[in-house]
């Protein structure tokens, strides 16, 4: 279990913290999608976060879609056709 005491968690810390892979912890900084924060600090190229910022942190919902962006309100979506559909938000 990761230290909740330590300065610093590194990757393979938040993994362990979260029960994920190593991997995934690192797909989820490269694709920077907002699944991790940025980190607090960079020791040469290794990022490390303080363990607060992780556990603070709110994690995405299993199968959320985080490549999606939140239209503005007033700003006309596209229907399922690709047309320009009703206003957001409205």
């Amino acid at each position: 279990m990761a230290d909740l005491n330590a300065d610093y968690w590194t990757v393979e810390d938040i993994a362990d913290h979260w029960g994920v892979t190593i991997q995934t912890v690192r797909s989820y900084r490269s694709r920077k999608r907002g699944e991790l924060p940025e980190p607090d600090k960079m020791f040469g190229r290794s990022p490390v976060w303080r363990p607060s910022t992780i556990t603070e942190f709110q994690r995405p919902g299993r199968g959320a879609r985080t490549d999606l962006k939140e239209i503005p309100s007033g700003v006309a979506a596209p229907d399922a056709s690709g047309e320009e559909g009703q206003l957001a938000g409205g």
